[in-house]
């Protein structure tokens, strides 16, 4: 049971859905997904699905057969907006991130013309406004979201840089392939909903993470300073392996995310804004969520940065956040 297991039978009944008829718009449309989930893992590393399902079943080649056939063309691969970025030396908190990038702001930055923003305003305005509630923000890719909520002047705002380098470094070891196992196995078991998924996962992530006892004693220090009896986690999207690892420590937590992988859209309906999964990476893309800063360390119950040095990946930044923000 597990990743490449159950995406090797969820790929399989897609083919033989999908092969040896005319497909409708919406079944291209799925067909289309399919094959960006896969092109999205070889972009960001993670090539091991990829190899296996073509070598194994030729999936990808049929993949773009279909599409061949019915005249349509694959999404376009969206790789990060700089092959490199330099970051300087000097650990940085969040805040002191915001600080720069309102003196920017007020500088007259030039509002971005990236189209997505316009979609990134539509998803922060969709997330509900909850008394008694704190919001977590995953950093780096809801950066934006999270300068958003600030600026409309909601309080109890938690900006936390847990990425795949804080797990990896809390727990002295790669523990982000063994969060996520847990949403496969239960996929495998059929659970059918997000209350299903949560309470499967839990046991299983708790397991893993006594297994790493530091990591599991930070995300209890943070979730333990919040003092709200609601916690809404905020993310981009794909799995939720993170909001879903919060969740498994504290009852308070709920999230919402921006889209979700395909064969997930049901279980997460009532915590996603859009089933646009190929848009993820849009949203994981722009200057302000991806190249801006990078995760640094944790320690004092503070997260730490490192900001771009080049002062352009600052006013591209600025500029989506002015174009958000008006």
């Amino acid at each position: 049971m597990g990743f490449l297991s159950w995406n090797e039978t969820y790929y399989m009944h897609a083919l033989k859905r999908l092969e040896g008829r005319v497909l409708d718009p919406n079944e291209l449309y799925a067909a289309k997904q399919l094959l960006k989930l896969l092109d999205d893992l070889v972009d960001e590393g993670y090539t091991v699905l990829y190899r296996t399902l073509e070598e194994k079943y030729r999936a990808v080649s049929r993949l773009h057969a279909i599409l061949n056939a019915h005249h349509e063309r694959p999404f376009p691969i969206q790789t990060g907006i700089l092959a490199s970025v330099e970051y300087g030396d000097t650990e940085l908190e969040v805040e002191t991130v915001c600080s720069r990038l309102s003196e920017y702001l007020r500088n007259g930055a030039v509002p971005s013309g990236n189209p997505f923003l316009s979609d990134l305003e539509q998803y922060c305005q969709w997330i509900p406004r909850q008394p008694d509630t704190a919001y977590v923000f995953l950093l780096r890719d809801t950066f934006l979201p999270y300068l958003y909520f600030r600026n409309c002047g909601q309080s109890s705002l938690y900006p936390w840089m847990i990425n795949r380098d804080f797990l990896c470094q809390a727990a002295e070891t790669n523990v982000d392939d063994l969060l996520r196992l847990p949403i496969y196995e239960a996929l495998e078991s059929g659970v059918s909903d997000d209350r299903e998924m949560i309470e499967f996962c839990k046991p299983r992530i708790r397991k893993v993470l006594r297994e790493h006892p530091i990591l599991e004693k930070t995300l209890q220090a943070l979730l333990a300073e919040i003092h709200e009896n609601k916690i809404l986690v905020v993310e981009s999207g794909y799995c939720g392996t993170v909001p879903l690892t919060l969740a498994a420590l504290d009852d308070r937590v709920d999230f919402r995310l921006y889209t979700t992988a395909p064969y997930l859209y049901e279980i997460y309906r009532e915590e996603i804004f859009c089933k646009r999964y190929e848009q993820i990476r849009s949203f994981e893309t722009l200057y302000a969520q991806d190249v801006l800063m990078k995760f640094s360390s944790f320690r004092n119950g503070c997260f730490y940065v490192k900001a771009a040095v080049d002062n352009t990946i600052w006013e591209k930044a600025a500029g989506e956040a002015a174009a958000l923000l008006s």
